[in-house]
């Protein structure tokens, strides 16, 4: 889930696909160049390399609002969605989620950045890791403690302890697999995103664990919780799905330049694209059936963000633009989160 854009939004042909890019992770985008990586012979101390780690892959006042619209507006979602929710305000355990987000999308953002390496220090040699101002060791170092802490603060809740548990091991293995196998390849995008989805699915259902918790929802059997979340969760991947197809929508893509527009072509690719936006809002109206009037009625917001899909879509066509606009690749999310908040917050008051 993007925004600001995530590496490949708006920043010509350096665009890998990664976890962190399916999750919409905010990163700035590169800003290429050729030539040699060019390290620096001394990055500095170790709060010096990861600070340089953050302003250049993971802006942090960006990322903390992402996260939190994440968390909060998926969380108004649930509440929404669920007749046994007679009033839900944002509490303590969505502060706790937020957090988690947050360094959940950071430790992403350092697997993203350890995997691409080889291919930014050819294609993007500005950022962090590929000039040398942070160093491979520290971002292991990062996701050690960064993973450590999310395992503590969850202690209390099993059920999200074991949902951030499993995705953080899915992220090893699929880092893992690149590193020493080299698979899947960095140019397969679609066998890339797929395998990736899975972090976002896992990191929802947390989401979800936290809420059942925070309600006092959570002595459901598992079989009842899933049917209450699947609905949901089909919300949420669709949307991103629009987000992923969006961002890497490019008219002429260049040389080394990973998109989408090569498998499936210019105008599968846009139609793919609002395709998702739209289906995403119809799977949000038909759970929370606004037609019926009174406080669901709210629900009707979740049309919103597929007219900012359409109006980028219209504004890329007409103007020839050589990519998906910029503001629509970074506004989506957000604008389903909030417009979810927004219904969940008037629905349950």
């Amino acid at each position: 889930m993007s925004h600001p854009p995530a590496r490949s939004a708006a920043a010509g042909p350096e665009a890998p696909t990664g976890t962190a890019a399916s999750t919409g992770a905010p990163a700035p985008a590169p800003a290429g160049g050729a030539g040699a990586p060019g390290g620096s012979a001394d990055p500095g101390p170790l709060a010096v390399r990861l600070g340089a780690f953050l302003r250049g892959s993971f802006p942090l006042p960006l990322s903390l609002v992402f996260a939190g619209v994440w968390a909060v507006g998926a969380t108004g979602l649930f509440a929404a969605a669920d007749a046994r929710v007679g009033h839900w305000r944002p509490g303590w355990g969505t502060v706790g989620a937020v957090l988690t987000v947050l360094v959940d999308l950071l430790l992403l953002r350092a697997a993203d950045d350890l995997r691409d390496l080889p291919y930014d220090r050819r294609h993007n040699p500005s950022r962090p890791l590929a000039r040398g101002a942070v160093l491979p060791r520290d971002l292991y170092l990062l996701s050690g403690a960064g993973a450590a802490f999310l395992l503590l603060l969850n202690s209390g809740n099993r059920a999200a302890l074991l949902l951030i548990a499993a995705q953080l091991v899915y992220t090893v293995l699929l880092v893992g697999a690149e590193l020493r196998l080299g698979w899947p390849r960095g140019d397969a995008v679609v066998t890339g995103v797929l395998l990736s989805s899975p972090v976002q699915v896992l990191l929802n259902l947390y989401l979800y664990a936290v809420f059942l918790h925070d309600t006092g929802l959570d002595g459901d059997s598992l079989a009842r919780a899933g049917r209450h979340a699947l609905p949901l969760l089909v919300v949420i991947m669709l949307a991103a799905t629009h987000h992923e197809l969006a961002r890497k929508v490019v008219r002429e893509p260049g040389a080394h330049e990973r998109t989408y527009v090569r498998v499936f072509g210019l105008r599968t690719t846009v139609a793919l694209a609002l395709g998702f936006a739209a289906a995403s809002a119809a799977a949000s109206l038909a759970v929370l059936r606004p037609w019926t009037g009174g406080p669901a009625g709210w629900g009707w917001l979740a049309v919103l963000p597929v007219a900012l899909a359409a109006l980028a879509a219209r504004r890329f066509s007409r103007t020839g633009a050589a990519r998906w606009p910029v503001g629509a690749v970074v506004g989506y999310l957000p604008a389903v989160f909030v417009c979810h908040l927004l219904i969940g917050l008037a629905g349950t008051s």
